[in-house]
């Protein structure tokens, strides 16, 4: 019988299956339809970014504004009369800085909530009292007749696109996040973000209660903590010559008093959280034509702030037809150019680190809470009931400020006791000629009109320096200082006592000044302005480690009679040796080696050390071997950076229950110790409070080695600086998840320091750096084309623009982008015309 064929049938590829089939089906609709979601969510974000070229538009101006914008977005702005001019900035400003602007207003005033909710309440509260807002009239009233037409046309401008913007949809994509339009822009809007940018460079209330906390746990031998920058005769001071003499009202430290006060800190304390960081710095210098190749001054300028999204400094090139050309930074929300260059001088700032704010102790009267005591008279205090409106409340919230002829009462925290309340003075609160001075400093022609140009400047308290092309170089130290009776700014003091009111202020013509020094070179980092021996009290915690290198670069130079050159401008500017580590490491390095391991150490857990293992040994050979220089792949500067930032909790809170973070009383303790013949730690205290330094360098030591070994392994070899130091900028909304993944930008692994010139600070409990030169400047009078810069990150705000971070990758770097003074559309360069209605 024949069996029947067995039939075999084809097997059917994998993707001729009809599940495949249909799996493959779905999964291209699910990648179209992704890619239509996200092209329509490119277009919804990208449609409030403006038409950057060929656009023509009808605004209020009395002739034709061409705005010729470069690869970078920096806009050029050309016009034939001063209120057109500053009329397109504002709306060439508010194309690219809306939500910043409106941020810095709203912060300034005390208006978060409006638009943020209960959680921004405690921040409108502080600035509510500190009043920022309440001085703004004031400040309006100094304009003259044209600094009044270019702040109005200013804000005219900014109002404009804010109308147009929203009324055609466009606005900027976190006002849709929030759900809110801005108010029109105002010339008391541009006031407080000149006041807002002062209070970004004050703060020294914070070093009056560390040294008040300091004498109430220690005693009054704590003054020995006490930063004071004259301790170091190699610390340099800007202006060291031709200083008049000290008057009687000079420094002098009183702690008696202070040992048994009522203070109560934690209240006070809480205010920490809305006041700047203290150590916002700088670097900035001018070198005479004498020493460099092209025979004119050259000037670098790198102001160190919060790294932020967008940049704190906004680049800005503005050219008035017959008066000036400037181009350079400028803060938004204020016109004209603040920093930069107008062809014939060039200017730069650091902040002069002064001291122009005091705590004054207050006595209530219990019989009315609302008088203060002044000059064994009850004098009533001004009370201004202040509305907070808070989103999604209907009510405002009520919030009392009580005014005293000290200023406002920041806190009542006492019922018994010789003072209940502490009120804060800060000159930055007075009018000033800060606008006007705008303009007189775009058109100066030489050092000395610039130098004019400053008076009456109140804030913020800057380091001012600048050249022309007639080889002068000068400084300034401009702001409005006050001075003291019977204090120093050391600590509070008694607010119903004559004797501590404030006595003036300096004038301008006796403030810190220099003209063509006989070194060939000016340079301010942070660094003392002037010499003890100059008449006022200014204040003595200064910051002196980027100042000495920048020094020993200069001086070495010099020295060699090379020529310097934009190229080394540039270096200096990036340089990363750390002259605090320099001084400081060897200290600390021979105590630990002087530890004998029959004193007893203990670890923070309470465990005791045995003699340095393998890992530490290396870490300690490393840091041997060390030349100071703070590169990203180096791991002595791991190990330093970690070990230093430690010493506030592991030296100073653990054998002295105090917080002390202050920069110069590290330096202060570690060398006295050091030169201490018995080897003491805290040698000038209470004996209860000596402390072997052999031991706690050992402790402290075992404490970054051991931070190193959780954040990178056990093998020191391997550390990298730059795998814990890395750069993060953060926007306003990144807080929030999942904005952050949107706004948020960083991941750069790089080098450096708070202490080293090409600064870059850090949060030391994550590593991320968030603070430096975000703004970049160098230049060579010789040519208008011979000036560069860098702004981090980018021009614009706005999410999704071209122009939002394209500046970082140069940045970190280290390079520079040609500040181009001639610009036309000629050059391919994006143009748009702004013509009359």
């Amino acid at each position: 019988m024949r069996e029947s064929p067995v039939q075999i049938q084809e097997k059917k590829g994998f993707f001729q299956r009809k599940a495949v089939k249909r799996l493959l089906i779905a999964a291209a609709v699910f990648l179209i339809l992704l890619l239509l979601v996200l092209l329509a969510g490119y277009w919804f974000v990208s449609k409030s970014h403006p038409d950057l070229d060929g656009e023509t538009i009808a605004a209020p101006v009395t002739s034709e504004v061409d705005v010729i914008r470069d690869d970078r977005g920096v806009a050029k702005i050309e016009a034939e009369n001063l209120e057109d001019l500053f009329y397109t900035q504002g709306y060439v400003m508010a194309q690219d800085r809306l939500f910043q602007m409106d941020m810095t207003r709203r912060l300034a005033g005390g208006e978060l909530a409006e638009v943020v909710g209960e959680e921004a309440l405690e921040s409108d509260e502080y600035f509510r009292t500190y009043g920022m807002h309440r001085s703004t009239e004031a400040l309006t009233e100094e304009f003259d007749e044209e600094t009044t037409a270019m702040v109005d046309a200013f804000a005219s401008g900014v109002t404009a696109y804010i109308d147009e913007a929203f009324a055609e949809g466009e606005q900027p994509l976190e006002f849709r996040i929030l759900g809110y339009k801005p108010d029109p822009w105002t010339p008391e809007d541009t006031a407080i973000a000149v006041k807002y940018m002062g209070y970004t460079l004050t703060g020294n209330f914070r070093e009056e209660v560390e040294n008040y906390e300091l004498v109430r746990t220690l005693g009054q031998e704590a003054v020995e903590l006490f930063p004071d920058y004259t301790n170091f005769s190699d610390f340099p001071i800007i202006m060291e010559e031709n200083a008049p003499a000290l008057s009687e009202a000079g420094s002098r430290i009183d702690a008696a008093g202070h040992e048994d006060a009522p203070l109560q800190l934690e209240e006070l304390t809480a205010l920490f959280d809305f006041m700047p960081e203290t150590w916002n710095g700088s670097n900035n210098w001018a070198i005479s034509g004498e020493h460099t190749e092209s025979g004119f001054p050259m000037i670098g300028d790198d102001p160190h702030l919060g790294l932020a999204i967008p940049s704190v400094w906004y680049q800005t090139h503005l050219e008035l037809e017959d008066d000036f050309h400037s181009v350079g930074v400028t803060v938004p929300g204020i016109p004209g150019v603040v920093l930069g260059h107008n062809g014939s001088v060039s200017w730069g700032v650091t902040s002069m680190s002064a001291d122009y704010e005091d705590l004054f102790l207050e006595r209530v009267n219990p019989d009315n809470p609302n008088e203060y005591l002044y000059d064994e008279e009850w004098e009533e205090a001004e009370r201004i009931d202040e509305e907070i409106y808070i989103d999604g409340e209907e009510e405002p919230h009520m919030h009392r400020v009580e005014i005293t002829r000290n200023g406002p009462i920041m806190n009542k925290f006492v019922e018994e006791g010789p003072y209940q309340a502490v009120a804060l003075k800060w000159s930055g609160l007075e009018a000033g000629e800060e606008l006007n001075g705008i303009l007189r400093l775009n058109r100066s022609e030489n050092a000395e009109e610039f130098l004019e140009g400053l008076d009456g400047f109140v804030t913020p308290g800057l380091s001012w320096v600048f050249a022309d092309t007639d080889n002068n170089i000068g400084y300034r130290g401009q702001g409005l200082l006050p001075i003291r009776g019977s204090s120093d700014g050391t600590f509070p003091v008694p607010g119903w006592d004559p004797d501590y009111q404030w006595q003036g202020f300096i004038p301008s013509e006796e403030l810190p000044t220099i003209m063509n020094p006989d070194s060939g070179y000016i340079l301010t980092a942070n660094n003392m302005p002037a010499a003890e021996d100059y008449e006022y009290e200014i204040g003595r915690s200064f910051f002196p480690y980027r100042a000495l290198r920048l020094e020993e670069m200069l001086e070495d130079q010099i020295a060699e009679g090379t020529p310097f050159t934009l190229e080394d401008m540039a270096d200096q500017q990036t340089d990363l040796k750390n002259t605090q580590a320099e001084r400081l490491l060897p200290i600390l390095i021979d105590a630990v080696e002087a530890w004998n391991p029959q004193e007893e150490a203990v670890n923070a857990e309470g465990e005791v050390l045995e003699a340095l293992d393998d890992t530490e040994q290396e870490a300690l050979a490393a840091l041997k071997d060390w030349e100071f220089t703070e590169e990203a792949e180096s791991s002595a500067a791991l190990i330093w950076q970690l070990w230093y930032e430690s010493l506030p909790e592991h030296l100073f809170e653990r054998y002295l229950n105090v917080n002390v973070t202050n920069h110069l009383t590290r330096h202060q303790v570690i060398t006295a110790a050091g030169g201490d013949e018995d080897g003491m730690l805290f040698a000038g205290l209470n004996e209860d409070y000596h402390v072997s330094f052999p031991k706690a360098a050992r402790e402290t030591f075992y404490e970054a080695v051991n931070r190193a070994e959780e954040e990178q392994g056990s093998n020191p070899e391997s550390w990298e600086w730059g795998e814990f130091h890395t750069v993060g900028i953060d926007h306003p909304l990144g807080s929030v998840f999942p904005l952050n993944l949107l706004f948020n930008i960083g991941g750069w692994e790089m080098g450096g320091s708070g202490a080293v010139p090409g600064a870059l600070s850090y949060d030391s409990a994550t590593g991320q750096a968030d603070h430096g030169a975000g703004w970049r400047f160098i230049g060579d009078l010789s040519s208008t084309e011979s000036f560069y810069d860098v702004n981090i990150p980018g021009q614009s705000g706005q999410w999704l623009s071209p122009n939002y971070d394209n500046q970082m990758d140069t940045w970190v770097e280290g390079e520079y982008y040609p500040v181009i003074y001639d610009k036309s559309p000629d050059d391919g360069f994006d143009h748009v015309r702004f013509v009359p209605e």
